[in-house]
């Protein structure tokens, strides 16, 4: 596992403001989209093979929620056919309500036709390729940018969220340059190990990571534990150096 993409806790901050941010204007539905996607793997830790088969019809208010914990819960099949059930955060289920509005659907409640379902996260505007026509199109006069039930493939999350990663590397002004090599070498998969390094360092029990991640061995979450205590080490090594330096020049 490549998780040395993980974001830092700082650097993950400033790329969830900037994208409320970004997802604020109107127009700004490819940006919702993203946010929406990036949130259910760096709250949830979910793969991005397990967002593009997210239903609605499987999220649901837990049992144990309370007041103040409004928590969700997910239930997806992931890898190994493994089921599996996955907190959903009050960030997460704001980003995709207002992704669902842009799809022009109900998130909440129940209309006409009973109870929300569908893929949690799908194209709204969709390319008018010949591949686009095979995934998407369900019936006669559907234009290039009217919304079709398929949601995204795995593929397509991971190009989307690369390319959103691009435009911020380029444009996103409170970034310094360590901030700008870390987010330019991160891709999809790199939120879920985000998830994984930044619940240990808030000291989440290692066995409800695991759980949560869905990892068959919780030899591999330690991984994430090991990770936390090499970088506690560097810092505070960092700051015996920096201590050392200030003595030696007095």
């Amino acid at each position: 596992m490549k998780i040395e993409r993980a974001l830092p806790a700082a650097l993950w901050r400033k790329l969830r403001n900037e994208l409320d941010v970004r997802s604020a204007e109107a127009s700004a539905m490819q940006w919702r989209a993203a946010r929406a996607a990036m949130l259910l793997m760096g709250d949830s830790g979910l793969r991005r093979e397990e967002v593009a088969i997210a239903l609605r019809q499987n999220l649901r208010s837990s049992l144990y929620r309370t007041v103040d914990r409004p928590v969700w819960e997910l239930t997806i099949v992931g890898k190994r056919q493994q089921e599996r059930t996955v907190p959903v955060s009050t960030a997460t289920l704001d980003a995709l309500r207002a992704h669902w509005a842009d799809r022009g659907k109900l998130f909440d409640g129940r209309d006409s036709n009973g109870a929300p379902t569908g893929p949690l996260i799908a194209p709204v505007i969709i390319p008018w390729t010949e591949a686009s026509k095979l995934r998407h199109r369900s019936g006669k006069g559907i234009g290039p940018t009217q919304l079709n039930e398929a949601g995204y493939t795995a593929d397509g999350l991971n190009r989307l969220i690369g390319r959103m990663l691009n435009q911020l590397v380029e444009t996103m002004v409170s970034l310094d340059l360590d901030d700008r090599m870390r987010l330019g070498q991160a891709n999809a998969h790199a939120f879920r190990h985000t998830f994984g390094t930044q619940s240990v360092a808030d000291e989440v029990p290692v066995d409800v990571v695991q759980k949560v991640l869905g990892h068959a061995s919780l030899q591999t979450t330690t991984i994430y534990v090991q990770a936390e205590k090499q970088r506690v080490l560097e810092e505070v090594a960092r700051y015996y150096a920096s201590v050392a330096a200030r003595k030696a020049a007095t």
